[in-house]
């Protein structure tokens, strides 16, 4: 008989502890790294492509032509490279994140037209862009750790130049630059990729104020040169490195 009691005492100490176990609270595992943080100042460089149109357009106050507001050229393209800098700072609320950011780049960009009747067809006439800045605010959601979407514009400052080259050799006969001013928009995503660096692709919008270059009238050797207004567009596209 104490055999039998023995044996039954021995099963139930074997069945009872996993059903205790079950009651048990379970220890969690260890947690994962902490989600990145956007909150704080950075700065980066960058290099990208830049295009756009341009078109000169009569803007000779006399009128001694009878051309005023008649276009000189049609609307060219004009293409090259960006290089440069940036500033900002970053505020990080739950999965939303707004921030301020400068910019200043050398552009390359440049095209080149010749005039078109009734204007003498043998001149040729060029835009040229030689930097860029902007001053924007930034608004993005952090759809999943580390990765972040946004929307950003404000306005622009460039410098632009524009030269008439009024023979067969283009030669420049005359060139001014002046700067611009104007507002962007654009989007862009950004990836944290360690805790102190992330990588940028970015689209920018810029639409320049238009500007008439040189004087009422000029005589070259072969050309009566008329003030022209001169109009100017910008995409860019840039990739950036940021700590």
């Amino acid at each position: 008989m104490k055999k039998v009691i023995l044996r039954l005492l021995a099963c139930g100490f074997l069945i009872t502890p996993p059903a205790f176990a079950a009651d048990m609270p379970v220890k969690a595992p260890p947690s994962a790294s902490a989600p990145f943080n956007w909150t704080g100042f950075y700065a980066g460089i960058a290099g990208g492509l830049a295009w756009g149109r341009s078109q000169f357009i009569d803007a000779d106050p006399t009128n001694l032509n009878g051309l005023l507001g008649l276009p000189i050229t049609r609307e060219f393209d004009v293409s090259g490279g960006i290089l440069g800098g940036t500033v900002g700072y970053n505020w990080q609320l739950n999965n939303w994140v707004a921030g301020v950011e400068g910019d200043f780049s050398w552009v390359t960009k440049q095209g080149i037209s010749n005039s078109i009747p009734p204007f003498n067809t043998v001149g040729s006439n060029a835009t040229r862009e030689h930097w860029l800045g902007t001053g924007r605010a930034r608004l993005g959601l952090v759809p999943v750790d580390r990765r972040l979407f946004y929307i950003t514009g404000e306005f622009a400052a460039a410098g632009v130049e524009a030269i008439f080259k009024g023979n067969i050799a283009r030669d420049a006969s005359l060139a001014q630059s002046q700067m611009r001013w104007g507002r962007t928009a654009g989007g862009g995503f950004e990836a944290a990729l360690f805790q102190n660096w992330s990588f940028k692709l970015e689209y920018l919008y810029v639409g320049l104020q238009d500007k008439s270059y040189f004087p009422p009238v000029t005589q070259l050797p072969d050309f009566q040169l008329v003030r022209r207004k001169v109009t100017l567009n910008d995409n860019y596209f840039a990739r950036w490195a940021e700590l």
